[in-house]
């Protein structure tokens, strides 16, 4: 099967392989692709991927920077969508034919992840998406709602569900609610998306004026343009009816969180789920007493999560923002591209 490795790190080492398919367990090499399809033995499950969605993430692993102690060659790139094309006999719940994506954290299945359950993630610990196929148990696949494309489904495992988990389980957004989210990358959208969905009103900040109109039409009540305007905390809570929002998205770590504190209203929730101005929080913790604020390290989420949010997109039939496609040979561009920040949404790779 085609796969796309990377035997050093640099996305200039990418390097398109020819690997072994891999098989289900109790399967024979020497079984016919027609004998085969659905007879397997064992309770796994073989996907044929249609689609990657790349991440900051797999950017910063490839670069070397995230992990540079982790053992190479990889298969890079955590989030994906495909489609079910064998499954084990004692295999429940999931059908040949059934579009699902593998789990970012495969063993990450319920509660906080106070052990082992984070240990292994997708894209790094383990394999990644980029590759024809995937073999997989079936706790570790979620079936997607049927409106989706492959390429809107591969949005879901990382980006979507951050936004889910910071919105959902930790800040418990409602109707009438405010929250700000930070940009207009996939889980900012997600957000903001989830949030409108929710009955909540949404306030966006970034540097693009073309941006800030883009997330207008999805639905954002306000956009704040932090270049002309560098005290937007204030800005953002006079806006949230005075008192401040509900939550916020922070995705920008040093760089923004002194202005959430300052955009928060009291009791309010600030998830920290991206560092893209600096890892050092350099917070006046007085600030955080007056504010009595919740701050939430985010990282992705469970199965359970997951599957509340795929029941929500079933209900209101939400719509990943994809800002650009690729074709699987030109992963590497795709790859320069959620680097360089240009884009909004999601950047896609297309796997035929």
């Amino acid at each position: 099967m085609r796969a796309i490795i990377l035997p050093r790190f640099g996305a200039d080492n990418l390097q398109l392989a020819e690997l072994d398919k891999p098989m289900l367990k109790g399967m024979s090499k020497g079984m016919s692709k027609g004998m085969s399809k659905g007879m397997s033995k064992g309770g796994e499950v073989l996907v044929r991927f249609a689609a990657a969605a790349v991440n900051s993430r797999d950017a910063q692993i490839i670069a070397g920077t995230f992990s540079p102690d982790q053992p190479l060659p990889i298969v890079p790139v955590s989030d994906g969508a495909g489609i079910v094309e064998e499954v084990g006999k004692d295999v429940d719940g999931i059908s040949i034919g059934d579009l699902v994506c593998p789990l970012f954290f495969p063993e990450w299945l319920s509660g906080e992840a106070l052990a082992d359950e984070r240990r292994v993630s997708s894209g790094l610990e383990a394999p990644g998406v980029l590759r024809e196929y995937g073999v997989y148990k079936p706790h570790q696949l979620i079936r997607v709602p049927e409106y989706l494309s492959a390429a809107e489904a591969a949005c879901l495992p990382c980006a979507g569900l951050t936004a889910w988990t910071a919105l959902v389980n930790y800040s418990s957004i409602g109707a009438g609610d405010w929250v700000l989210v930070q940009g207009t990358g996939g889980v900012s959208l997600f957000g903001l998306q989830f949030a409108k969905a929710l009955g909540a009103k949404v306030i966006v900040t970034s540097g693009d004026d073309a941006k800030l109109e883009q997330a207008l039409q999805l639905g954002a009540d306000h956009g704040i343009n932090y270049a002309r305007q560098p005290e937007w905390g204030a800005v953002a809570r006079e806006l949230a009816d005075g008192f401040g929002v509900h939550a916020v998205l922070d995705v920008g770590g040093t760089g923004t969180l002194a202005q959430s504190v300052a955009a928060l209203r009291r009791g309010g929730h600030i998830n920290v789920i991206g560092y893209f101005g600096g890892i050092d929080l350099g917070l006046n913790v007085f600030h955080l007493i007056e504010r009595n604020a919740h701050i939430h390290g985010v990282a992705v989420g469970n199965r359970d999560g997951f599957e509340h949010m795929v029941a929500f997109l079933h209900q209101h039939e939400i719509h990943p923002v994809i800002g650009a496609e690729y074709p699987f040979a030109e992963a590497a561009g795709a790859i320069e591209r959620v680097g360089d920040g240009s884009h909004i949404g999601k950047i896609v790779i297309n796997m035929d």
